[in-house]
C-alpha cells in the first residue's frame, strides 16, 4: 500500500516548506517515524573528532580475481559457532552504540568472516558517516562491493580511496589493483 504523506498539521521541515509532497510506502514511513526519536540521542553521541586510524579493518583485500568471493556453484565456508556467536554479540553492540567507530569496525570484520557482506557494508558506510575522510574504509567498501559484483559502487569507493590525500601508499596501490580488476 502506498501513502502520500504531507506534513500539513505539524511544522514542515525546510525541504518540504515549498509544498513538495513525498511519496512513502506505508511500512517505511511507519519505521522512520517510529525510529527517528529513538535514534536521535544515539546518533548525537557521535564523537566530534575523527575516527581512530588504528581500527581493525576486515581482511577483504585479497588479490582480485573475480567479483565473486568464490567461483559460482561452490559452497562458501561455514562460520564456526564461535564466530557466529561473536558476530551476534557484535551486532547487538552496534544496536547499543550505533555511532561508535570501534564497534562498527569490529562488526564489519566479523560480518565478513561469517559471510554477511551486506552487513559489513552497512557498518562501514556508517563509519564514513562519522568521518568521510577515511581512505582505508573506502578501500574496504570498494572491495566488498567488488565481491558482491556491484561494479559501479566498487569503482566509486576505490576511486575515492585512491585519490584521497590521506591515503597511504599501500592503500593507493591496493585500490589501484582492484580498480584495474573492476574495469575489466
Amino acid at each position: 500500500m502506498t501513502v502520500l504523506v504531507r506534513f500539513a498539521r505539524a511544522p514542515e521541515p525546510a525541504f518540504l516548506a515549498s509544498g513538495l509532497r513525498v511519496l512513502w510506502t506505508a511500512p517505511l514511513a511507519a519505521v522512520v517515524l517510529a525510529c527517528a526519536p529513538a535514534l536521535a540521542p544515539a546518533l548525537a553521541q557521535a564523537p566530534a573528532s575523527k575516527a581512530p586510524r588504528s581500527l581493525p579493518m576486515p581482511a577483504t583485500t585479497a588479490v582480485p580475481a573475480t567479483p565473486q568471493a568464490s567461483p559460482p556453484g561452490t559452497k562458501p565456508t561455514e562460520a564456526t559457532p564461535a564466530e557466529r556467536a561473536a558476530y551476534d554479540k557484535a551486532f547487538q553492540a552496534t544496536l547499543e552504540k550505533p555511532s561508535d567507530p570501534e564497534t562498527l569496525a569490529r562488526f564489519a570484520d566479523l560480518a565478513v568472516k561469517v559471510g554477511d557482506i551486506e552487513g559489513a557494508i552497512s557498518a562501514l558506510e556508517r563509519l564514513l558517516l562519522i568521518d568521510a575522510n577515511q581512505p582505508e574504509v573506502k578501500l574496504e567498501l570498494g572491495v566488498l562491493y567488488y565481491r558482491l559484483g556491484s561494479k559501479e559502487a566498487a569503482l566509486t569507493y576505490l576511486e575515492g580511496a585512491r585519490s584521497s590525500p590521506e591515503a597511504s601508499p599501500q592503500v593507493r596501490n591496493r585500490a589501484e589493483e582492484f580498480l584495474k580488476a573492476a574495469r575489466r
